[in-house]
């Protein structure tokens, strides 16, 4: 008899507990956790908005600056200077193609001509993060201005990875520092003056309201890893072959490019109705120049190359093509 009234004790006991624990207020707490802190809409347009055209004034940086108190940031340190990862036109000298290298691209300023918003963002970046200083470059061409990141010789150069790596992964307090980084090569910036009159930059230049230039490839000159052809004669026999087109009366340009490594020999310059885009038909003037030039040579040489899905039917020579005037 006094266990079965134990037991009824217990049972009703453990019968109010259970009201209890459903009555409202009553539940056990959680265990107490840290605020999140509300997000910042102006840093996070600062951040996100890698894309958007910069305002020109001076930058916002107030909101990096609150996260940057206190915060551990570690980055990738190169031992080159700034001044050797900076590109300015004043340090462009001659036609020194071979300075083309690979970089990092953190931020770009459409429409920044001469460079301000780019610079200006590139000392704060600096000094909001010291350790990126040495590896941070300004590049100014005709379409505004970019923020760089390191100098490789090309994309193979493991640092490259392990910078793109490291600078993905910087975080300042959990926030991202940027937005999505790209690879591009930096081409040099040309003095006009210093343009042959017979390069193809030298025929963009000379129409910088023109917004679509093409021209008729006819020949490419490169070593194509032989070791048979070097740079220089390589860019020699290029100019070489305009100038006796030139001797003929024909409208031939060259262009040397310094990341492949090739130099390429056209005719001819047509505006955008060159090619008709739904047909893909050339226009009688393009025409024209291809029935007199209907093969692309490769080091004076017609190159044979089997047709696309039919083997069967042989090889047959390279025609020329027309291709995009580069920009300058």
């Amino acid at each position: 008899m006094h266990f079965q009234r134990t037991s009824s004790h217990v049972s009703r006991c453990f019968s109010a507990f259970l009201l209890w624990m459903t009555l409202p207020g009553c539940s056990t707490p959680e265990p107490s956790r840290p605020q999140v802190p509300p997000p910042n809409p102006e840093l996070q347009a600062s951040l996100d908005a890698q894309d958007a055209e910069p305002p020109r004034q001076e930058l916002d940086w107030s909101a990096m600056e609150g996260l940057m108190m206190g915060a551990a940031v570690t980055a990738p340190s190169h031992d080159q200077s700034p001044a050797a990862a900076r590109d300015d036109a004043r340090q462009a000298q001659g036609r020194s193609e071979d300075a083309a290298w690979h970089a990092l691209v953190l931020k770009t300023f459409q429409g920044d001509e001469d460079g301000q918003a780019a610079r200006l963002w590139a000392t704060q970046l600096a000094a909001l993060v010291p350790p990126l200083t040495p590896g941070i470059g300004v590049h100014v061409d005709g379409k505004g201005a970019m923020v760089l990141f390191g100098r490789y010789e090309n994309w193979e150069d493991p640092q490259s990875a392990k910078d793109m790596e490291t600078l993905h992964g910087l975080r300042v307090n959990g926030k991202r520092i940027f937005g999505p980084i790209i690879r591009t090569v930096v081409y040099p910036p040309r003095d006009p003056a210093d343009l042959h009159p017979h390069e193809l930059l030298a025929l963009r230049h000379s129409q910088p309201a023109t917004r679509i230039l093409y021209t008729l490839e006819i020949g490419v000159w490169g070593d194509f890893d032989s070791g048979e052809l070097p740079d220089q004669v390589r860019r020699q026999q290029a100019e070489s072959q305009v100038a006796s087109l030139r001797q003929s009366g024909i409208p031939a340009y060259f262009h040397h490019d310094p990341v492949s490594r090739l130099s390429t020999v056209t005719v001819g310059v047509f505006d955008e109705s060159a090619v008709d885009p739904a047909s893909s038909l050339l226009s009688p003037e393009a025409e024209r120049w291809q029935k007199q030039f209907p093969f692309r040579l490769t080091n004076g040489e017609e190159l044979r190359l089997p047709i696309p899905g039919r083997p069967d039917l042989g090889v047959v020579p390279q025609r020329s093509r027309l291709v995009l005037v580069p920009e300058f």
